[in-house]
């Protein structure tokens, strides 16, 4: 199955097939031709996929980082900007990321600055990644806040393999189903249906995840209005998974803001999503944790980037499949949750 999705910025073909790795080989070597590849993994999909890396890419420049959101960080993109430049790396090249939502914000990053852009192809090899982070050109690094330094770069290709799901830890698959209920929620209610099977087909999934993303991205590329509605359950979400020092995954944190946002939903509309139904059918967390309150999150939703002036555009889900906005202060969203 091959979506496209074209913007201003470019278009971007997103492939759900067999043999990611052999595949995205096969078309760097048909579209750039004589070109290197800059190719960054974490450790952990390194040590299960080493020996697939590097027979699919046997000349490329593998550059290896640590797991984990804390890598996500200015100082390892310069590290891997200077081992690029003495590698002779240049911007008529290819960066390939392979890995879960960390790599791909990060390696797409790296593509959009070094030499001011190049070629990024992306490999998701988590649920999250696959349905999210690897979808409609969002890059960054965590500085003072969650993703506060990024770009808008789009993947050229984004090869997605169900495959590389059987290497995944189950609580990294629920993280991912987390953001899949977030489409549910807001945009295509089918997937509610599909998410109660008791076989769960991952292709119809992942695909009806992916093409409510791309709807939205089509229309709005750069989060200027319509695709803040791809945050709902962001607000508090990032909060939360700051607060914890990342200990929550990004699933996690943002399973707890749905249910915040379905609070601040039914003070205001006195309806909502019931999001909570499917996140804990799922195994997903629904409160705060103990050590965490609403007046330690308001610091952070202070950094939100949906913020304008004193207020910020706050995405609510007042009925299955369905979304709106709402413009409160950040002071009136911690109110509300308390």
């Amino acid at each position: 199955m091959v979506i496209s999705l074209k913007t201003k910025l470019g278009t971007s073909k997103i492939l759900i097939q067999k043999k990611a790795l052999r595949k995205a080989a096969t078309r760097i070597n048909k579209y750039h031709k004589g070109k290197r590849v800059a190719l960054i993994t974490d450790e952990n999909v390194y040590k299960y996929y080493q020996k697939e890396i590097e027979a699919a890419f046997p000349k490329a420049l593998v550059m290896i980082v640590s797991a984990g959101e804390i890598t996500k960080k200015l100082e390892t993109v310069m590290s891997l900007v200077s081992e690029m430049i003495q590698a002779g790396i240049t911007r008529s090249d290819v960066v390939v990321g392979i890995g879960g939502g960390m790599i791909t914000d990060l390696s797409g990053f790296l593509a959009s600055v070094y030499m001011r852009g190049m070629t990024f192809v992306s490999i998701p090899t988590t649920l999250l990644a696959m349905v999210d982070a690897a979808i409609g050109g969002k890059t960054g690094v965590n500085l003072a806040a969650k993703n506060s330094v990024g770009t808008f770069h789009l993947a050229e290709s984004v090869i997605i393999d169900k495959e590389f799901l059987k290497t995944l830890p189950e609580r990294e698959l629920r993280t991912g189903f987390a953001e899949i209920i977030k489409y549910s929620c807001v945009l295509d209610s089918s997937l509610r249906k599909d998410l109660f099977e008791k076989q769960l087909d991952y292709e119809v999934i992942i695909a009806k995840s992916i093409k409510a993303k791309v709807a939205i991205v089509k229309k709005d590329t750069k989060e200027a209005g319509l695709r803040k509605v791809l945050n709902f359950g962001h607000t508090f979400g990032h909060a939360i998974e700051e607060l914890s020092h990342y200990t929550l995954t990004h699933g996690e944190a943002i399973s707890i803001g749905m249910v915040l946002a379905d609070k601040v939903s039914n003070k205001l509309k006195n309806e909502h999503s019931n999001s909570e139904e499917l996140l804990k059918l799922f195994g997903l967390p629904t409160e705060l944790p103990k050590e965490i309150t609403p007046d330690m999150m308001l610091k952070f939703i202070l950094k939100d980037k949906k913020r304008s002036g004193n207020k910020l555009t706050f995405i609510l889900a007042p009925k299955f499949g369905k979304y709106e906005f709402t413009e409160q202060t950040p002071k009136q969203l911690i109110k509300m949750i308390k």
